[in-house]
Formats: structure tokens, sequence, C-alpha cells
């Protein structure tokens, strides 16, 4: 068995294990992530000053990205055991929050794993200039950090929302869909909006009732900046400046990072930084997806594969000097 190069002769009965949903495991992980939220606020709450405002905000961000992966893994179906319970936790208490759609995501989103390792993969935009120059990266960072990708982000969303362009999660979609009415576009936009308009005003309306109701910007300032740098990150680190992106091998077109706690706390949440894995099974749930690479390193899967230490090391590789 030559497990170096196909990932098919592996044993089926060992990996099967690792399909395996758990409510458990996807209700203590969105309780986590959302213990982690509240953790954000009460920073700022019990310290009221400019440091703790800016650590409150890059938690925030580093939650929201959280909450979207976690969304992500109930449009896979895989949070939860049941279909019901993905739709609902993944739209009510993940995706909504951060103004993003399960069941738009959901139809986008699988296309980009038939076509992965093609053009016609639906994010070949996003990482097929990669890697950048140091100064082409710097400002795009400097554009997330001042807010002005995240305004363009939510007018695309809001383009989206309306019916006026196609539902994209990554916001690279140009194409103008048919011409509505101004009542069609109104009447989109509150079938689209109304969850979260309403998930975001209950937020503001818990932190109100505590007397805090003066947090909920933070929760806008993160939204604006860090988790847009930081969804930036991650997105460029799955795909950008890989061995071949047009190759459909996922070893070729798809990395793995090993992250550390800060990461974790910053541009890699919830397992996220095993995508080389999701790739090959994109039936595992996120909280398999460890022991699932750490089983393919014992197979020898990855024995002609670099997995990235750290994301200063996909950093380097997504730029270059000139």
């Amino acid at each position: 068995m030559n497990v170096e190069n196909d990932f098919r002769e592996l044993n089926n009965a060992e990996i099967r294990p690792f399909y395996e949903k758990s409510n458990y495991q996807g209700a203590l992980l969105v309780a986590a992530n959302w213990a982690l939220i509240a953790l954000a606020f009460a920073v700022s709450a019990i310290w009221p000053y400019w440091p703790t405002y800016l650590l409150s905000i890059i938690l925030l961000a580093n939650r929201q990205l959280g909450i979207a992966i976690l969304m992500h893994d109930a449009a896979h179906h895989l949070l939860f055991k049941s279909k019901r319970l993905n739709n609902l936790i993944g739209q009510i208490l993940c995706g909504a929050l951060v103004i993003a759609d399960l069941h738009g995501y959901r139809t986008y989103h699988l296309k980009h794993h038939k076509d992965a390792g093609t053009q016609n993969d639906p994010d070949y935009p996003n990482y097929k200039n990669y890697p950048v120059t140091h100064t082409s990266f710097l400002r795009k960072v400097a554009r997330d950090l001042s807010g002005i990708t995240g305004i363009k982000n939510l007018w695309a969303l809001l383009l989206m929302n309306a019916g006026i362009l196609s539902y994209d999660f990554v916001y690279k979609n140009k194409e103008t869909k048919q011409a509505l009415t101004f009542a069609k576009v109104l009447i989109n936009l509150v079938k689209g909006l109304w969850l979260p308009v309403l998930c975001n005003l209950m937020l503001w309306s818990i932190l109100t009732s505590l007397g805090y109701a003066y947090l909920y910007v933070l929760w806008v300032a993160a939204y604006f900046t860090f988790y847009q740098l930081f969804l930036r990150i991650r997105n460029a680190a799955e795909h950008g400046a890989v061995p071949d992106l047009l190759d459909t091998e996922p070893r070729k077109h798809a990395r793995t990072t090993a992250a550390s706690w800060w990461e974790r706390l910053t541009v890699a949440p919830n397992y996220v930084n095993f995508h080389l894995e999701h790739h090959l099974r994109p039936t595992v749930p996120c909280y398999r997806l460890k022991s699932f690479h750490q089983y393919l390193v014992t197979k020898g899967y990855y024995n002609d594969t670099h997995i990235a230490q750290g994301y200063a090391d996909v950093l380097r590789q997504l730029t270059h000097a000139t």
C-alpha cells in the first residue's frame, strides 16, 4: 500500500470513526465560542481602558470568524447530527451575527468543494494572484484595519440580499442579476436581513440590560477591522501560494497549518487550520480534524507534503519582496 500517493488506499474502517457527528461536541463548541465572546465583553466592562478595548476587539473579531466557521460546518451538516439543528443553530447563533446566510453560503461553498483544483472553483480568483508583493499585502492589511474592506464587503452583502448580486461569501461576485423594481429590492432586503438585524439587536439588548450598551460598539469595530483581516489571512492560507492551485489532488491545492494557541485566538479558531484534511474528507466534523490529521501523519500520508509551521510561515509563502 503506497499511502504516500493515494488517500483511497487508507483503511476505510480506521477512517470511519472520524466521520461521526456529535451533538455534545457541536453544542460544546458553540458554547465555547459564545463564552469567549462573553469574556471579551467582560474584559472591557471590568477594565474600561483603551488597551483592554483593543484586546476585546481582537478577541471578538476572532470569535466572529469562529462562529462563521461553525456556520461553515453547519452548512456541511456536520456540526450536529440532525439537519434541523445544523440549520437552526448554524443560522441563528452563527451566521446571522456576522450577516451571513447559511443557505446561500451552502450552495456557494459546495461548488468550491466540487471544483477545487480547477478554474471553475468560485473561490479561484481569491487565490490565483498569490504570492503578492510585501507592499501589496500591506496595502490589503491597511484597508482591512481602516474599515475600508468592511464597508465594501457590507455593501456587497446588501446587494446580495437585495437580489442584485448572486450570493458570494467572499464578496468577489461582480455579475449583476436582472433589474429589479425598488419594491422588490426592499422585500428582498427585509427577507434577507431581518434575522441578522434581530440577532444583533438581541446582542445589543443583552448588553444594555447588563448596563453596558456601549460595548456593542466593540462588536461593530471588530467586524469592520480585525475580522476582515483575520478572514483575509485565513482565506489566503487555505489555498494561496500552494504547490499547484490547478491540481485536483488536495495536497497540491490546499494547505494545513500548525497553529499556536495565540493563532487559534486570532486567525485560526475552531480547527480551521486543518484545511487540507477538510478537502480530503469534507464529511469529517471540524472537532475531529485534528485527530484525523494525526492519523494521517502516522500513516505517512504527509511524508512529501509541507505542513506550514504557523501563520508566519504561511505569510512568507504568500508574499515576496518584488
